[in-house]
């Protein structure tokens, strides 16, 4: 019962890795409210999670609504002590048929809608002494990718925006890190699904060089979740965790290792 007692947001909670992380930080004693723009979904989720989930409809970039949801939270529970920025979009595209519109949208949720989340729960957890803020980012967050300007450029500047809020906020017990992984929701992928089964061996050995030849589960993610949202993590702020099976650690060549010397 790693987080018994503690009162967690978390966005784009609907399903994927915002369901994952909800189900993992229930089963660790929390209290969690299940936002998204999909209401019927998110409240389909917090029913199945049980008494201990809510539902609450939250468009990450608008402020009125954080502001609205954060204000129910503490009327009703008093605290937050957990904020978890997971709402995301994704957009698959070479930058020249990118449209500026489009590349705004994807910043204005991935980005700008994790520091409206920051800026929202601040004021209480301050007041509270404390609390822990996870983004979550993606593997594309610590290396470029061609095909995903609009996508990598807001998760580069989600984890720029965990460094800065982890030095403003770390004086007033707030912690603020990034998880980085290589995986996730798969259907993210949904529109650009055939076109990705078209480039064949292309895209599967995207993840057969990594040291763990797989993506990560959503729950592997959820549970890295849990250990930063924990007393287990008090130490730990303004980090970029990969959960990448062992991508960024560098090339697998498979054989190379058993070479043996000229003789």
């Amino acid at each position: 019962m790693l987080l018994k007692g503690k009162i967690a947001i978390v966005t784009g909670a609907a399903r994927g890795t915002g369901a994952a992380i909800c189900r993992r930080f229930i089963d660790e004693g929390a209290t969690v409210v299940v936002t998204d723009v999909l209401s019927e979904e998110g409240r389909t989720q917090a029913e199945e999670l049980g008494p201990q989930a809510s539902f609450a409809s939250l468009d990450v970039t608008n402020e009125t609504q954080w502001t609205s949801v954060v204000n129910d939270i503490l009327a009703t529970h008093g605290r937050i002590d957990l904020l978890v920025n997971n709402a995301g979009i994704l957009h698959i595209g070479s930058i020249v048929e990118t449209s500026m519109e489009t590349f705004r949208r994807v910043v204005d949720v991935n980005a700008s809608g994790a520091f409206a989340g920051i800026a929202a729960v601040t004021p209480s957890m301050t007041a509270l002494g404390g609390g822990s803020i996870i983004n979550i980012a993606s593997i594309d967050a610590l290396h470029g990718m061609n095909g995903l300007s609009a996508y990598t450029a807001s998760k580069w500047a989600m984890r720029g925006l965990t460094h800065a809020a982890a030095l403003e906020l770390g004086r007033s017990g707030i912690r603020v890190n990034t998880v980085c992984p290589a995986g996730g929701n798969p259907g993210m992928y949904g529109p650009w699904g055939a076109q990705l089964m078209e480039l064949g061996s292309a895209t599967t050995s995207y993840g057969a060089n990594r040291a763990i030849p797989r993506e990560a589960s959503t729950d592997e993610i959820a549970r890295v979740a849990v250990f930063l949202a924990s007393d287990l993590a008090a130490m730990v702020t303004g980090a970029d965790i990969p959960v990448d099976g062992g991508h960024l650690a560098g090339d697998y060549i498979e054989g190379f290792d058993r070479l043996s010397k000229d003789s």
